[in-house]
């Protein structure tokens, strides 16, 4: 195949995971705003987000609104739902030790909420679109998926409070995020090869000198709006003094995060993660570089508000991993070079996903019959093992959300859309030179986190949202 010239996130099936279910790898594109740097350092510019009460309290209004989200809705009824299933998932999670109450985290989930929303709608307006039999064959895979009948995940969805056409419309608004991120983010985000080369460079020098040192932090967010008023600095301070002091009286971090944080990872205790020294910001580093793993940082104030870090781990970064995960994968390529073509191309491969899905052929017997591909097209589609980074951006997004025997949605690449399957995955021992596809695959993860993020931001921005307990 032409393209070889060359993951995971967040479920936000809140629902689902209250229910112990869990979604198709298809389903499992990230939603999180914080899948990127995702530390609150940057100013807030959205005058909604920045209005956000850290709890609000059930409106008063006698419609039920939470908030209006652009030309959509968030019931009240719907946020108390996804907060209650927040809550289930936390204890899973947490269990013996003290957590938020249901309006302590009402806030995070709300914002949350708004975002999907605001994401689902910009996605339907820039012109993607979710037909009603992909929607019910994401549906089937989720019930497959879990090992059981579309019956019993009507009951099951049942049972935790939420309509079918509600949770059909969740899985759409996830489809449509999912497809978003391809189209406007893995697609055009490109690693050269002076970025591999550098990359590398700085990871031997790194590891020369003994490693690069990696941090993992958790911090305490309150944020403050772009131009803060003497009121809003009092506001916020108050909050994170009060938070301060909780922590001095013996408080454990994760409690007080989930109680007061309003950035990234609230609702699990304020984790940001571990990364690299030199890739959290200078203002971080320089708050935990005289503590010990455990201790807990004084309050710091950044643009975009003020900030409680914990040291969770500090160590030294070694090489390149030895080992990586290969994949087995087939394809299947049909030529379009414009519109009409690429349309009829997508119908046709949508197809076929949906009759190798209900076992009606198999992939590689389609492969050999419509690909366009002249060097895989006669192996049944077969591309051998690859590793991550080895195909295109669009490609290894999608294949990255895969089980093995599961296919893809039709992808769109310069020229042509490709089918995927995900034949099966092992752990493979990197060879002289595969440590330039690790690190590429490395470098377009973050920068397509990062690329995520930003859109995630200008959406929110442009999107009209509407708090009715706020009267605006």
């Amino acid at each position: 195949m032409s393209t070889m010239n060359r993951t995971l996130p967040r479920l936000a099936l809140l629902a689902i995971l209250g229910a112990g279910l869990s979604a198709s790898g298809a389903l499992a594109q990230s939603l999180q705003p914080g899948a990127g740097t995702g530390l609150g350092l940057g100013p807030r510019t959205s005058a909604a987000a920045a209005a956000l009460p850290e709890a609000p309290a059930p409106v008063s209004s006698s419609d039920g609104i939470a908030a209006v989200v652009g030309n959509q809705v968030i019931t009240r009824y719907d946020l108390d739902l996804r907060v209650r299933n927040a809550l289930q998932a936390m204890q899973q999670q947490h269990q013996g030790q003290q957590l938020p109450t249901a309006s302590q985290v009402r806030g995070q989930v709300l914002n949350e909420m708004i975002d999907e929303y605001a994401l689902a709608e910009y996605a339907e307006e820039s012109g993607i679109d979710v037909s009603d039999p992909t929607l019910q064959r994401a549906v089937g895979q989720i019930a497959t998926n879990n090992h059981i009948s579309l019956d019993q995940l009507r009951q099951q969805v049942s049972a935790q409070g939420m309509g079918w056409k509600d949770f059909e419309a969740q899985i759409k608004r996830e489809i449509l995020i999912a497809r978003l991120r391809q189209r406007d983010v893995a697609a055009k985000v490109t690693v050269g090869e002076q970025d591999v080369d550098d990359f590398l460079a700085r990871h031997d020098a790194g590891a020369s000198a003994g490693g690069d040192v990696k941090l993992h932090l958790a911090q305490i967010f309150v944020p403050l709006p772009d131009h803060p008023t003497a009121a809003d600095l009092s506001a916020g301070r108050d909050i994170i003094e009060h938070a301060a002091a909780l922590l001095q009286q013996g408080r454990r971090f994760g409690v007080v995060a989930r109680q007061f944080s309003q950035g990234p990872g609230a609702l699990h205790g304020g984790d940001l993660g571990t990364r690299a020294q030199s890739q959290w910001p200078g203002l971080f580093v320089r708050a935990v570089s005289d503590l010990q793993p455990g201790q807990v940082s004084q309050v710091i104030r950044s643009p975009a508000g003020f900030h409680i870090l914990k040291l969770l781990g500090r160590e030294q970064a070694g090489a390149l991993p030895q080992t990586a995960m290969q994949a087995q994968v087939r394809e299947i390529v049909i030529d379009a070079d414009n519109d009409h073509s690429r349309k009829a191309a997508v119908h046709e491969l949508d197809a076929v996903r949906h009759a190798v899905e209900s076992g009606e052929v198999s992939f590689a017997a389609k492969a050999k019959e419509i690909s366009q591909d002249l060097s895989s097209a006669p192996k049944g589609g077969d591309l051998g093992w690859l590793l991550p980074g080895q195909l295109p951006p669009v490609l290894d997004a999608a294949l990255d959300n895969l089980n093995p025997g599961e296919v893809s949605q039709p992808l769109l690449l310069p020229g042509k859309v490709v089918l995927l399957q995900l034949v099966d995955r092992r752990e493979h021992a990197l060879g002289p030179g595969q440590e330039r596809a690790v690190a590429r695959n490395l470098l377009l993860q973050r920068k397509e986190a990062k690329a995520f993020e930003e859109l995630v931001q200008d959406v929110r921005e442009r999107t009209y949202v509407r708090l009715p307990e706020d009267g605006s």
